[in-house]
């Protein structure tokens, strides 16, 4: 049986796959929580949606990145930072990367239209426009002509992508939509990963500045990313404490708090001192990404407890 190259499975960043299923697992329990119905076969085919959608973005952004220059070998030396950097090692991939990257769009609009069949008629336009959005942003979060990561626009897709809109594709499936407790979290799991995105940036802002891919780094500088770093920390923060007062039995869902806010003070310091010190950066942000893990599998953990009351 053949198996994947290690390139490829570099390229599709299986560990990055985190940010969907921490969105998933939590808007399909609090539905559940809600409902009292749990529905398998459509939570199944939500995550083939979201994980594929994924999947096809990564792909597109280690192809349009390595064309643009902004990837290298060295920008790709952390999870949280550059590309795979798979296509540098092996340039005669690119075909067989985007193929796979197609492919994943096609397996999620066959999940969107599996889902579509379970579900009443009243939540086909959310899964219509959930995949019809990511499958674009898939592509031309990268991709020219639209470039959203090199104008300036990532990082407000970045949230939408992994913050309502997964949220609201788990608790679709789960036959809810637009509940205030499901819009209470929809920001949340979005938050987390734009400070992910916002990480690697701070890491990657020589080859970004070289490449001309503008994002908030770039843009306002790394003394002031910390201070942006702060408020979206704070935002996250505030987020879960207004989902853990609307849920029966929320208080659960404080408890990554215990595991998240420890890290964060020396995070910061890491990365203050890193403003002169590209390794002290590398550091400082390391315990950031380190902090908004535990933070996220803490969440995955915590939200399906919700079922118990």
């Amino acid at each position: 049986m053949a198996s994947v190259s290690p390139e490829l499975l570099a390229a599709m960043r299986p560990q990055g796959l985190l940010a969907t299923l921490v969105p998933l697992v939590m808007g399909s329990a609090a539905a559940v929580a809600v409902t009292g119905e749990f529905l398998p076969v459509a939570m199944v085919m939500a995550a083939a949606v979201g994980f594929s959608l994924h999947i096809s973005m990564n792909i597109y952004n280690d192809v349009y990145d390595t064309r643009q220059g902004s990837d290298s070998i060295e920008s790709s030396r952390s999870m949280f930072s550059g590309g795979s950097g798979a296509l540098l090692l092996n340039p005669g991939l690119e075909g067989a990367l985007l193929t796979i990257a197609r492919g994943g769009l096609a397996v999620a609009a066959l999940g969107t239209l599996g889902l579509m069949r379970l579900s009443d008629a009243y939540l086909w336009p959310a899964f219509i426009g959930i995949y019809a959005i990511g499958a674009f942003l898939s592509k031309y979060y990268t991709a020219e002509p639209v470039k959203l990561a090199y104008r300036g626009a990532g990082e407000f897709f970045v949230w939408l992508a992994f913050g309502p809109m997964a949220i609201m594709l788990a608790a679709a499936a789960q036959g809810l939509l637009y509940h205030p407790n499901i819009v209470a979290i929809m920001p949340l799991s979005g938050i987390v990963t734009l400070m992910v995105a916002l990480n690697g940036q701070m890491v990657d802002l020589p080859f970004d500045e070289k490449a001309g891919k503008v994002g908030i780094v770039l843009r306002v500088g790394l003394r002031r990313t910390l201070w942006v770093m702060a408020l979206l920390h704070t935002a996250a923060v505030a987020n879960l404490i207004v989902a853990a007062a609307l849920f029966p039995g929320g208080t659960v869902l404080l408890l990554p708090l215990l595991v998240y806010l420890p890290l964060l003070p020396f995070a910061f310091r890491g990365m203050k001192e890193g403003l002169q010190d590209a390794e002290a950066l590398y550091k400082g942000a390391t315990l950031n990404f380190a902090a908004l893990i535990a933070f996220s599998v803490a969440l995955m953990a915590c939200f399906p407890v919700l079922l118990l009351f």
